[in-house]
């Protein structure tokens, strides 16, 4: 691991995997003071889209000063060719498995800084938010909750897919969002041509994706449904649990885009317009919070697992 990078409150290194995952890293963000005595922390795993490193990627979310105010652990791992296998067919890391590379990271965060293994979160953009969707739902047993930006999950995973425990799930997607059609499909426009670059298989709409979620987490149809300034609906799904939380953004000709994101960062012709009445990182963080994993729901399916 590297030296960290000096700056007050906060450790950010470079982090190598060792073994299988040999040559692959992440970014490794720890607020505070750094000591073996240090209360556990929750950990949250950023994942950044097709063609963007993490480190390039924090930079729109702000997830690292997030991370400061919060007292959490962010880890930042770094795809094969910057393309996650989030399982759409034909992609060109089809053959690299990221499921078990995320898995790694929680490991090697875990051995870096005291982590409560019941409080691991994943966030991730497009690409990103699809590898975050499968995640969850072959392996909702490491985490306690997702969130997603402009993305849902690959057509093919969401076929197969059958969660063995609820997982709390918070969504932010434009209806103009041309890269990830809300509607599904695969990408449209003169756009794709420009930030795709690879094959990339059909992903599920949004409606589709929240009634996914209904079923594997248990919850009825029936929501809370709130509006936000002029572009901006949500809509609230809760059980009888907290696990089966869902908090679904609708952002009314929003793009490709990170809402409350500094607009400097966004090519409007290329990703669309992009809203400023929320802020997505704080939203994300303020619902991941409050949602932890039982130790006996761990433990269960990590046996099977092993």
């Amino acid at each position: 691991m590297s030296k960290p990078n000096s700056g007050p409150g906060a450790s950010h290194a470079v982090c190598q995997l060792t073994g299988q995952w040999r040559g692959r890293q992440y970014l490794l963000h720890v607020p505070g003071p750094t000591t073996e005595a240090a209360d556990p922390r929750p950990l949250l795993i950023q994942l950044h889209g097709r063609g963007i490193d993490a480190a390039r990627f924090d930079l729109w979310t702000g997830f690292s000063a997030m991370a400061d105010e919060g007292g959490f652990v962010l880890a930042m791992p770094q795809a094969v060719g910057e393309i996650w296998n989030d399982g759409r067919q034909g992609a060109p890391t089809s053959e690299v498995d990221d499921v078990c590379f995320i898995g790694a990271v929680i490991e090697d965060a875990s051995s870096r800084s005291p982590i409560d293994r019941a409080r691991v979160y994943l966030v991730g953009m497009s690409n990103g938010s699809a590898m975050a969707g499968r995640f969850a739902c072959e392996r909702p047993d490491l985490i306690a909750g997702i969130g997603q930006v402009a993305g849902t999950v690959s057509a093919s995973v969401a076929e197969r897919a059958r969660p063995a425990l609820p997982v709390p799930v918070i969504s932010f997607h434009g209806t103009a969002d041309r890269l990830a059609p809300y509607l599904g499909g695969r990408p449209g426009g003169i756009s794709r041509l420009v930030m795709i670059r690879h094959p990339a298989g059909p992903s599920v709409g949004v409606d589709e994706w929240a009634a996914f979620w209904r079923s594997a987490n248990g919850v009825g149809p029936s929501c809370e449904i709130e509006t936000l300034g002029a572009d901006v609906s949500i809509q609230r799904w809760r059980g009888s649990n907290p696990p089966g939380d869902l908090d679904f953004y609708r952002i009314e000709g929003g793009g490709h885009t990170w809402p409350g994101a500094s607009a400097r960062v966004w090519i409007p012709p290329i990703f669309g317009r992009i809203s400023t009445t929320i802020d997505a990182t704080r939203l994300i963080w303020e619902f991941l919070s409050v949602h932890r994993r039982r130790e006996t729901e761990m433990s269960t399916l990590r046996m099977a697992h092993d």
